[in-house]
């Protein structure tokens, strides 16, 4: 689970970065219809929070159930070891 959100936040912020590239260029050029550049970068930040929020959140002690902050061998919480 992890993996696959840190590599859908990789693809998601590497297109956020190319969209306001993007935007960047259509304003220097003096031209300000940007609504669908606009949109696709909203989609992209939205991508980006529930990415992230996954990453957080998703990191829980199988024995325990608690939310680890850490990748550490062991939980903080009931000490036992975290296999992987």
């Amino acid at each position: 689970m992890k993996k696959t959100a840190t590599r859908i936040l990789a693809a998601a912020l590497l297109i956020f970065i190319i969209d306001w590239g993007v935007m960047g260029i259509k304003i220097i050029e003096n031209d300000y219809n940007i609504t669908v550049e606009s949109y696709i970068g909203a989609a992209c930040f939205v991508v980006i929070a529930v990415c992230c929020f996954c990453r957080i959140f998703g990191n829980k002690c199988p024995h325990c159930g608690k939310i680890r902050i850490t990748d550490g061998d062991y939980c903080s919480y009931c000490g036992k070891k975290i296999e992987k």
